[in-house]
């Protein structure tokens, strides 16, 4: 699959994330970022594995941050090359979103 570099202004961030549920922009640090909360720690190993495939499966990898103590994942998506949000991000997150 072939990723859309296309910058996004913050206008069209904020667009999007009306229909993106759960995710947030980090404008300081140019990201999408979602944070998941689980009860049990299998349960979050096992988003964590369908998190890696979206990655596969999108050729768009993003920051995970897993604190186990807590269950909580955090998942942080920016373009780095472009050192901000493009249409892969987004499109990152529409397939994470629908992979849930």
């Amino acid at each position: 699959m072939h990723e859309d570099k296309t910058l996004v202004t913050e206008d069209e961030i904020r667009e999007a994330l009306k229909g993106l549920e759960g995710w947030e922009y980090d404008g300081e640090n140019k990201a999408l970022q979602r944070v998941w909360k689980f009860q049990k720690f299998v349960p979050t190993m096992a988003f964590v594995r369908t998190i890696t495939e979206v990655m596969d499966n999108n050729n768009h990898h993003s920051d995970l941050s897993l604190d186990s103590r807590s269950k909580t994942l955090t998942v942080t998506v920016t373009t780095h090359s472009e050192n901000a949000v493009t249409r892969a991000d987004l499109d990152f997150a529409n397939a994470v979103n629908a992979a849930e």
